[in-house]
């Protein structure tokens, strides 16, 4: 690691622990003793506001309400910056109408030659769903539902939660949850929740959520939280086993919270489990379509005869 890089990770080490020892900094950068005292003094020089604490027990802390200087970035981190951006622009994501502002950041906090080669890593890198024409233009199916960053705020203050939803056919019905995470699939967001009505997992389509609001009410102990999420894990009813050219597809394309089990040592073979709402029709029409994408080395070891049907009945309209 080049001393310049040490001491930027250093400064953030540093900020991460509050306080620190030399013999600490001598460990975690593989240092001697007097490079890691210089490295300290010259982290101060920097505007580091350290305080030094004497004896046998002392070390070095960060002194509290104080201004910390400007984080620099190596010439390749700003690259990775600059190229994580763009290769997720046209992904659904929250936060996308901040990303012009983060990347005119970027390129202000760059010299003049590191600007010229972000400008043309734009132009020289293309990704998936980027319009070729015009890779700065962000069509409508670009941006994520309006609700993601409304419920994802109010995540931020607490997990549990008051849905309004709307089923498509049932009408509209109220839901305490505990939310657990967000995925995306086939151009939706979904809220994985535990439900307490139905104590059981639940997961709901983001757009179809009417309004969203903190549960003022609801509140239990963590173990308590923990021993009901356990207990509303159905056991899997979906068991595949896949080939080389379907664990890449998997790669390409799968639920968050799947996994693969490699079953062998050269991981050319692997096996997935999952649980599959039979009764849930929009559920099943999607899942048949993923696994019809993995291709034909496939080999299922389980399935419900309900999946089972959508799939032939896709096939047959083949």
């Amino acid at each position: 690691m080049k001393r310049t890089e040490r001491l930027n990770t250093m400064m953030r080490y540093m900020n991460n622990r509050q306080f620190f020892t030399i013999s600490e900094l001598m460990r975690e950068f593989a240092i001697s003793r007097s490079t890691a005292i210089r490295d300290v003094h010259d982290i101060e020089a920097l505007g580091m506001p350290l305080v030094t604490e004497v004896g046998r027990d002392g070390g070095y802390s960060i002194m509290p309400n104080q201004l910390l200087p400007a984080v620099q970035f190596t010439n390749d981190e700003l690259k990775a910056l600059f190229i994580a951006f763009l290769g997720t622009a046209n992904q659904q994501l929250p936060y996308l109408q901040n990303r012009k502002t983060l990347s005119e950041k970027l390129l202000a906090i760059a010299s003049t030659g590191q600007q010229d080669e972000l400008i043309e890593l734009k132009h020289l890198l293309q990704f998936a769903n980027t319009n070729p024409n015009n890779a700065d233009l962000l069509e409508l199916t670009d941006f994520a539902t309006p609700m993601l960053k409304t419920v994802l705020e109010l995540a931020l203050r607490s997990r549990y939660l008051i849905f309004d939803y709307q089923k498509p056919h049932d009408g509209q019905m109220t839901r305490h949850v505990y939310l657990l995470n967000f995925f995306n699939r086939n151009a939706n967001w979904y809220a994985v929740t535990f439900d307490f009505l139905r104590r059981e997992q639940r997961t709901f389509r983001v757009d179809r959520i009417q309004a969203a609001r903190l549960d003022d009410q609801a509140s239990m102990p963590q173990k308590q939280l923990a021993a009901l999420l356990k207990l509303s894990r159905p056991e899997p009813n979906l068991i595949v086993k896949l080939g080389k050219s379907a664990i890449s597809k998997f790669k390409q394309m799968h639920l968050p919270a799947l996994s693969l089990h490699y079953l062998d040592a050269f991981q050319q073979t692997a096996r997935f489990s999952d649980f599959v709402e039979a009764h849930n029709p929009e559920r099943l029409a999607s899942y048949a379509e993923w696994l019809l994408f993995l291709g034909d080395e496939l080999e299922v070891v389980k399935m419900p005869n309900e999946l089972r049907n959508v799939i032939r009945k896709k096939v047959a309209k083949w």
